[in-house]
C-alpha cells in the first residue's frame, strides 16, 4: 500500500510538472502572438499612412488634369486668335499647338497615374482588411490561450493541493502504523505481565495448599501433644 501510494504521488509530481511545462510553453506561444498582434497595429497604422499619401496624389494628379484642361482650352483659344491673326500669328500658332501637345500630354499621363494611384488603394484596401482579419483571429487565439492558461494553471493548483493532500495522509499513515506498532508492544507487555501474574498466582495457590497442609498436620500433633498431656495428669493423679 506505501509503494502503491509512493507511486500515486510520483505520478501527480510528474502531472504538476508537466501542467507547470505547458503552461509555460502556451504563455511564451501568448507573448508571440501578443508581438503578432502589436506589429499587425504598427502596419495597419503604415497602412493607413500610405492610404493617405494616396490620397494626397489622386488630389495631385485631380490638380494636374485641371490645369491640363484649363491649359488646353487656353492653347485652343490661343490658336483660334492666331488664326485670325492670319501671318502674324504663326508663331503663336506654333507655340500653342505646342501647348496643347503637353497639355494633352499632361493629362495623360496624370490619368495614367491616378490609374495607379487606384490600383494602389485598392492593393492597400486588400491588405488592410487582411491584417484586420488577421488581428481578429489573432485576438481571438489571444484570449483562448489566456484562458488555457488559465485552466493549466488551476490544474496544477488541484493537482498540487492533492498532492500536499497525498503527503499527509501518507504521514498520518506512517503514524497511525507508528501507533499500531506501540500499542502491539503494549498489547504484549500485558500479555506477558499477565503470563507472569498467573504463574504468579500458581505459585501462591501451591504455597497456600502446602501451608493448609502444614496447618492441618500442627493442629493434629497439637491434638496429640494434649492427649498425651491429659494421659500423664490422669495417671498422676
Amino acid at each position: 500500500a506505501a509503494e502503491r501510494a509512493g507511486a500515486a504521488r510520483d505520478r501527480v509530481a510528474a502531472m504538476v510538472e508537466a501542467l507547470g511545462d505547458n503552461r509555460v510553453a502556451v504563455e511564451q506561444m501568448i507573448a508571440g502572438v501578443q508581438a503578432s498582434v502589436e506589429e499587425n497595429a504598427r502596419s495597419r497604422g503604415q497602412i493607413n499612412a500610405l492610404e493617405q499619401v494616396a490620397r494626397r496624389i489622386d488630389k495631385i494628379v485631380d490638380a494636374i488634369t485641371t490645369v491640363s484642361i484649363q491649359t488646353n482650352m487656353l492653347a485652343v483659344n490661343g490658336a483660334i486668335e492666331a488664326a485670325r491673326a492670319g501671318e502674324f500669328g504663326k508663331g503663336f500658332m506654333v507655340v500653342s499647338t505646342d501647348i496643347r501637345n503637353l497639355a494633352r500630354d499632361s493629362a495623360e499621363n496624370a490619368e495614367r497615374i491616378k490609374d495607379l494611384v487606384k490600383a494602389v488603394q485598392d492593393q492597400i484596401v486588400a491588405v488592410r482588411r487582411d491584417l484586420e482579419e488577421i488581428a481578429a483571429a489573432a485576438a481571438g487565439e489571444l484570449e483562448k490561450n489566456k484562458a488555457l492558461t488559465s485552466n493549466l494553471a488551476a490544474m496544477a493548483s488541484e493537482m498540487a493541493a492533492i498532492l500536499e493532500g497525498n503527503a499527509e495522509i501518507a504521514t498520518s499513515a506512517e503514524e497511525i502504523l507508528v501507533s499500531l506498532d506501540e500499542v502491539r508492544k503494549g498489547v504484549e507487555q500485558v500479555s506477558a505481565a499477565a503470563a507472569e501474574a498467573e504463574h504468579a498466582a500458581g505459585q501462591a495457590a501451591q504455597a497456600a495448599r502446602e501451608q493448609a497442609k502444614g496447618a492441618e498436620e500442627l493442629a493434629a500433633a497439637v491434638e496429640e501433644i494434649a492427649s498425651l498431656a491429659d494421659e500423664l495428669q490422669n495417671s498422676g493423679g
